[in-house]
């Protein structure tokens, strides 16, 4: 649709988002590679620390309270949809293909917390695994994808699953409490 034929409030939000990005550019240039043209709404957090460095495709689309949270890390997202209350955490790497879509309240970190240092302060130690989620991949409502996790292309994660470890391309993957990852059976009309 062209630009003149936007709802004002739209056009209100994609100038947003071009000086957002734009600002977000100008004050990380090594380390942010960020398309100017994304469709974030404007309660999404992107917080960017330590040297991290992050690289958004063209269009990423969020829906309220979004988080992308750099931490010293690598975050790379191809062009995708995060629906509301997604939190993504990169404290070593996560990279995620183009047209992947994430259903409400999905939480992806490449981190957890070693409570082996029983005697120092909580959240000082870390176990890092780097995430790949592929192309074309769908993640359902509340689901939780852990350190060291691979997602092949064109895999459905079930809503609600725990996700760690390698899903091969084109696998479904069933909530517990029979949590069990199966092919995709695609059916030809």
């Amino acid at each position: 649709m062209p630009i003149t034929k936007q709802p004002l409030g739209k056009l209100a939000i994609m100038g947003y988002d071009l000086l957002r990005m734009a600002f977000l550019r100008l004050r990380h240039p090594r380390t942010a590679l960020v398309s100017l043209r994304q469709n974030l709404h404007p309660s999404t957090e992107i917080r960017l620390e330590d040297g991290g460095s992050l690289a958004l495709g063209s269009s990423v689309m969020t829906r309220k309270n979004v988080s992308f949270k750099v931490c010293g890390g690598v975050l790379q997202i191809g062009t995708s949809f995060f629906n509301q209350g997604c939190v993504v955490t990169a404290m070593k790497s996560i990279v995620i293909g183009r047209n992947c879509q994430f259903g409400p309240n999905v939480v992806i970190v490449d981190h957890d917390h070693d409570f082996t240092f029983a005697d120092e302060r909580r959240g000082t130690h870390y176990k890092y695994g780097e995430v790949v989620i592929g192309d074309n991949v769908w993640v359902g409502a509340n689901a939780t994808i852990l350190r060291g996790t691979h997602i092949g292309p064109g895999s459905v994660i079930g809503a609600g699953c725990v996700v760690k470890g390698d899903i091969p391309a084109g696998t479904i993957l069933r909530p517990a409490p029979n949590q069990e990852a199966e092919p995709i059976r695609f059916r030809c009309e």
